[in-house]
């Protein structure tokens, strides 16, 4: 059997190309050849390239904002393309999705998933393609861990069409899962995020440890209009522990305070969790990555946030303490450590489960 894995691996995002790599490792593990299809929307890819011009005016304005940055920018986009282009891709690359259909003749079973390919409402990003409608009949389909971020049961219904001729869905958070059981009409599983399935050691086999002042780590895609509650949030956790800043902002890499990190690519970027004191963010994968490198975090975001993405692994971990909505919340806290001993027993129970469900999909037999 060979696989053709579907998800976002071509785009300037950690968390992007980092679950892409993962979930190929994961893939790997099982004994399964497979190879993610080298398929991109141009209008996703330019979202997060050097300077957008597909994305309307506003989004153009903003990266031309960026031009002081550029010869570390472009830096950043090298290391970027150097990591995809290290994953094992197909032998051509789709800009159309009605090309896709040729690839019927190169896999038994397409698989797709994890990120927010069902997530409709970002339309730089949507397209019917993740929902696998160019697979042909009796080819088996199957999504792991399929984010629908922040779409709801009215825009899901309709690719009903598509999602019920799956063999089996799964999905990455618990919401999510229940608006799609109601869909197709049957349970849809939640599973762990491929960065939280993979084995730790794929994630340290390409990772360094470096001397350094203990730091604070922030990691957002926030842009300057979204920072200023963040970064309060920030300095106060900073003056706190008495540790200095390094941010990674794509969307705002300037800041008067700290120190900005603006060519960071994939591995350096886990290697900076790795090594943080602690890792502030607001991101999902900046979460997961924390919580599978056993690096003390905090979510800083409001109490009330309707997008689940986050809240469902921590609630899962028993880890909802972790969320920070304001300076006095920061005034309580005595230890920032985390007890991963305890959180790790809980997060294998999770791995247990995630990899039964793939075996499952995957028509893998278990050994007796």
């Amino acid at each position: 059997m060979k696989i053709g894995v579907l998800t976002f691996h071509r785009v300037y995002n950690y968390g992007a190309v980092i679950q892409a790599y993962c979930t190929q490792k994961i893939i790997d593990d099982l004994g399964i050849d497979n190879e993610i299809i080298d398929y991109t929307i141009p209008k996703q890819k330019d979202y997060t390239d050097l300077y957008s011009k597909k994305n309307g005016i506003k989004r153009l304005i903003k990266t031309l904002l960026l031009i002081p940055f550029h010869s570390e920018r472009v830096s950043r986009k090298k290391k970027f393309d150097l990591f995809i282009n290290s994953m094992r891709l197909s032998d051509r690359c789709y800009l159309k999705s009605r090309s896709l259909y040729e690839t019927n003749e190169n896999y038994d079973c397409f698989l797709v998933g994890s990120d927010q390919v069902w997530n409709v409402t970002k339309k730089a990003e949507s397209s019917d393609a993740y929902f696998l409608n160019f697979v042909n009949k009796g080819k088996r389909k199957i999504s792991y861990a399929s984010s629908i971020g922040v779409a709801t049961y009215q825009d899901l219904i309709k690719k009903q069409q598509y999602l019920k001729q799956f063999n089996m869905i799964s999905c990455r958070e618990k919401g999510g899962a229940e608006i799609l059981s109601r869909v197709i009409g049957e349970k849809v599983q939640t599973v762990l995020d491929p960065t939280l399935l993979v084995k730790k050691s794929e994630l340290l086999s390409i990772t360094s440890k470096f001397e350094s002042e203990p730091y604070i780590l922030y990691y957002s895609l926030d842009g300057f209009d979204k920072r200023k509650r963040n970064l309060d949030l920030l300095k106060k956790i900073s003056n706190k522990f008495g540790l200095i800043i390094k941010f990674i902002t794509p969307e705002w890499p300037c800041h008067k305070y700290g120190e900005d990190l603006r060519d960071v690519g994939p591995i350096e970027f886990l290697s900076l969790i790795m090594n943080a004191t602690i890792v502030c963010t607001n991101s999902f994968h900046g979460t997961a990555l924390s919580i599978k490198l056993e690096t003390p975090f905090y979510v800083l975001e409001g109490k009330n946030i309707v997008d689940e993405r986050k809240r469902s692994i921590l609630r899962q971990l028993n880890l909802e303490n972790r969320i920070i909505s304001s300076c006095e919340e920061i005034d309580e806290i005595e230890d920032y450590n985390i007890n991963f001993e305890n959180i790790n027993i809980e997060l294998s129970k999770l791995i247990e489960t995630s990899n039964l469900y793939l075996k499952k999909a995957l028509c893998i037999e278990e050994e007796k």
